[in-house]
């Protein structure tokens, strides 16, 4: 059966995680790692069976997983990864998995002043323009009216941007700019909808 996580303890049991990580990039995507693992786990029903198995003590549930990760992951774990199979296996967490990673990025991104930018375009972009993009982006969360988007814990701060880049041929041409729930659109097919707006109004 699903289970409901609390979302007080969904973000407790993040912020151990990430007072791990502190602000290491490096830290964070081996974190990613495991529990992106982990969320491909709770989709093998004899490995889901196994962790629910009462015959089996919670410590032994724990080693088994422990050497999955480790067999997998290799010199790619964190360390401490009692942190997450432990409240994991002993509530029965799994469902929780991709919400712990969400709140995870969330926490890390909050902390490490970096701003997470979708960036959306008909085709993928060359590194010289996405490099410009980049630049741009900067810019914009430091000096420019973006800055009131994210979230910066003090004027001083020196925000770092993350781009995430995205295709979608459905724009047909120019971009779409998303951070957090604003959305920047100078598509072809946002001009294309205003025009077809402007002519039925005329109509």
């Amino acid at each position: 059966m699903r289970r409901r996580i609390d979302e007080r303890f969904l973000q407790k049991w993040a912020d151990a995680i990430a007072g791990t990580i502190g602000t290491d990039e490096g830290k964070l995507d081996r974190w990613m790692a495991v529990l992106d693992l982990l969320n491909r786990i709770r989709k093998i029903r004899p490995a889901r069976s196994f962790a629910l198995d009462g015959r089996y003590s919670l410590e032994d549930k724990k080693s088994f997983f422990r050497n999955v990760l480790a067999e997998t992951l290799g010199p790619d774990l964190p360390g401490n990864e009692e942190l997450v199979l432990e409240p994991l296996l002993k509530g029965n967490l799994w469902e929780g998995i991709p919400a712990l990673e969400a709140t995870l990025l969330s926490v890390f991104d909050q902390k490490a002043g970096r701003v997470v930018v979708e960036v959306r375009s008909p085709a993928p972009l060359p590194p010289e323009i996405q490099a410009k993009i980049s630049e741009t982006l900067l810019r914009f969360v430091n000096e420019g009216p973006g800055r009131e988007l994210t979230g910066a814990k003090s004027p001083d701060q020196r925000l770092s941007v993350k781009p995430v880049w995205k295709v979608r041929p459905e724009l047909l041409a120019g971009l779409e700019i998303r951070i957090g729930s604003r959305v920047w659109d100078a598509s072809l097919s946002a001009r294309l909808r205003e025009l077809e707006h402007q002519l039925l109004k005329t109509a």
